[in-house]
């Protein structure tokens, strides 16, 4: 079987390693690299044997690539899908699907009119973890409540540019990994209202100190609420998540979730399945053509930013 020939966008730290996972599949060669920045582009291209391109256009017109890989700021990834899917490659990209709906819907739309394979790195769709909790919440009845609280230090690792919100967007919508498996769970939302705290706001939509607040109504029944403050004065992170249904509520402990009835505790261990990472799953499907479980989950990586734009708008007209 010929390889599959991809291309990277983003030569920072998630280009890094996404090119590093792509080299180790025998399947993959790694064509080219694209990126603004010249040093560490050709850095990662000549590390991986493949051609440097200064910018992105040129790279997803090539025809002797399969797919692209996007690793950019969160308010180009919707155009770079586009012109990727204009120019019939598949694509795989960090999340957030896109930096508005419209985008996102279009970039969705784009990948089933061209019969396209469209990948969100988001983990919980190969996660064993994931699969056994979504399997245990099927179990315990109709949704009552879903928390989440997530509290941080400081700015921590996180690139200075994520701090920025014309190009990121609030919190609410870069931490989107967070919305997504309890959308993938319990399914779309009615409605959304959003709130935000930014301590240190420029007119550029530069921050220091944030507390956003999203609460829905699920369509299906039930409420949810998310709550994220970061620069706080507190040691070390804290994450909290809670599921409560009729039949009992799961929660994470440390990253190990729990059931609790009034039957007493459990603990809720990952499904027994063959591990595969996305960008595997991703390059198997290109192989197959077979993009059903990429559509669908697609489809709830649209709907987590409908929740998390509408959140921002929210926020916006307060």
């Amino acid at each position: 079987m010929s390889k599959i020939r991809i291309g990277i966008i983003g030569s920072g730290g998630t280009g890094t390693r996404h090119a590093e996972r792509f080299s180790e599949m025998e399947t993959v060669e790694v064509v080219a690299i694209a990126s603004r920045n010249t040093e560490t582009g050709n850095t990662l291209a000549e590390k991986h044997g493949a051609e440097f391109i200064p910018d992105w256009y040129t790279l997803v017109q090539r025809d002797n690539l399969d797919g692209v890989v996007i690793c950019t700021h969160n308010d180009t990834h919707a155009e770079i899908a586009l012109a990727a899917l204009r120019c019939d490659k598949h694509v795989f990209m960090e999340y957030p699907l896109a930096r508005s709906i419209d985008a996102g819907e279009a970039v969705v739309e784009a990948t089933q009119r061209n019969q396209r394979v469209l990948r969100i790195n988001h983990s919980e769709t190969v996660s064993n973890s994931h699969r056994a909790i979504k399997q245990k919440a099927e179990e315990l009845g109709d949704l009552l409540l879903t928390t989440f609280l997530r509290l941080t230090p400081g700015r921590g690792v996180r690139p200075e540019i994520l701090f920025n919100l014309p190009i990121s967007g609030p919190p609410a919508h870069f931490f989107v990994y967070h919305i997504y498996p309890i959308v993938d769970i319990f399914g779309g939302v009615r409605s959304v209202e959003g709130s935000a705290v930014y301590e240190g706001l420029t007119d550029q939509g530069n921050y220091n100190r944030f507390v956003n607040t999203v609460n829905v109504e699920f369509r299906n029944g039930g409420v949810g609420s998310w709550v994220w403050a970061g620069g706080v004065e507190i040691h070390e992170s804290e994450q909290h998540a809670r599921y409560v249904l009729t039949g009992g509520t799961i929660s994470d402990s440390g990253g190990r979730w729990r059931c609790s009835t009034g039957a007493g505790v459990e603990e809720i261990p990952p499904v027994e399945a063959p591990h595969i990472s996305l960008q595997e799953r991703w390059i198997q499907e290109i192989q197959t053509q077979e993009t059903s479980a990429a559509d669908r989950d697609a489809a709830t990586a649209l709907e987590a930013i409908r929740v998390s734009l509408s959140a921002e708008q929210s926020m916006q007209e307060k």
